[in-house]
Formats: structure tokens, C-alpha cells, sequence
């Protein structure tokens, strides 16, 4: 029975490891889709540092900032912020720009 336990367990943890390994998404179509909606509010290329909207962090920032994930993005891209405005991202358009967000990891 423990041998059952241990080998369900870890079969589940390669399978978590393997699945958080590839993040979903396409970096160029998330820049194209936050060069038309996000750039409004966000600096958005690598190495800017100030934002159009003073309280809205550039990507950079964000992707550098320590435990960012791209869990945690998708996440943040589901909670309301105070000076957000709301809107709805398809699957896609969330899991490109999670994938763009994370490839300025280490680029500021």
C-alpha cells in the first residue's frame, strides 16, 4: 500500500514538473497584443523604466520582481487592480502575454 502511495506521489510530481516547465504562449504575439492595449499604461520594452501611467509598473519590472511566475501572472491578470482599467483576455491573449512578460526576465 505505502509503495502504491509513493509511486502515485511521484508520478504527480513529474507530471507537475513537467507541466510547469513549458509555459504556454507566444512572446511576440503578447508584445503585439501590449504595443495595442497595454503600452497605454505600461512601459513595455525591455530596459524602459517609466511608464506612460506613473502607477502602472513596466513589464520589466514586473517579470524581475522576486517569486513572479508565470502562475502568478495569470493570477494577477484575474484580480482587479485599483488603477486597472477591467477587461477580459482569451486564453491565448493571457497566455502570450505572460510569455512576453517573462521573456524580459533578466533584460532590464
Amino acid at each position: 500500500m505505502f509503495a502504491r502511495i509513493l509511486a502515485t506521489f511521484a508520478m504527480s510530481a513529474v507530471v507537475s514538473h513537467t507541466a510547469l516547465a513549458q509555459e504556454p504562449g507566444d512572446a511576440g504575439k503578447g508584445l503585439a497584443y501590449a504595443t495595442q492595449v497595454c503600452a497605454q499604461c505600461h512601459a513595455i520594452q525591455p530596459g524602459d523604466k517609466f511608464s506612460p501611467n506613473l502607477k502602472a509598473p513596466s513589464f520589466g519590472d514586473i517579470a524581475n520582481t522576486s517569486g513572479v511566475t508565470g502562475i502568478s501572472l495569470a493570477a494577477s491578470l484575474h484580480t482587479v487592480h485599483e488603477n486597472m482599467p477591467a477587461f477580459v483576455l482569451s486564453m491565448n491573449e493571457r497566455d502570450n502575454i505572460i510569455a512576453y512578460i517573462l521573456s524580459l526576465k533578466g533584460r532590464n
